[in-house]
């Protein structure tokens, strides 16, 4: 049977006691007791053994966590690895705007004509380029260029169609 071992408080002093005398206060673990007989080192050699199996399971478990961590690790550096590569390979942002992929261009099934021979190209080629030029972070994505007039446009009445009226 194992007893628990506790350190007990010392009683609170009485008020009308000035002085005030320690008691002894029990310790908290038993004194090792001495190796006496066969029986008793026998007992403890078998529980230091129990203990050393029970270690043994004990880095199994931790060898299987060790495994884990590492697995998980491998598993973080690939993910990062390839969400690195996908950035490399997309288009850095080279001015203030965003790279944007132009739309394809191509004709629907029933747009296409009865022959191949009739097929007209579709899309620009110098406008390719260009998207291919802001791909390659050659030039920076732009907006086309808004058209700003200098002054009013006049509205003018013409007599020919002043004349109209029903």
């Amino acid at each position: 049977m194992q007893m628990l071992w506790r350190q007990i408080p010392p009683p609170p002093l009485a008020p009308t006691s000035l002085i005030y005398a320690p008691t002894p206060v029990p310790a908290l673990f038993p004194p090792p007791r001495p190796f006496t007989t066969a029986q008793a080192q026998l007992q403890r050699r078998e529980a230091a053994a129990r203990r050393a199996r029970q270690e043994l399971f004990r880095l199994r478990a931790l060898r299987r966590q060790v495994a884990r961590r590492e697995a998980e690790l491998r598993r973080r550096r690939a993910l990062r690895a390839a969400a690195r590569a996908a950035g490399r390979a997309r288009p850095r942002r080279v001015g203030r705007l965003r790279y944007q992929e132009p739309a394809l261009d191509v004709q629907l099934s029933h747009e296409l004509p009865e022959s191949l021979r009739v097929l007209k190209p579709e899309g620009s080629i110098l406008r390719d380029r260009f998207k291919s030029f802001q791909k390659r972070n050659m030039i920076e994505p732009r907006e086309r260029a808004k058209f700003k007039r200098r002054y009013r446009l006049k509205y003018v009445e013409k007599r020919a169609f002043r004349a109209v009226t029903l």
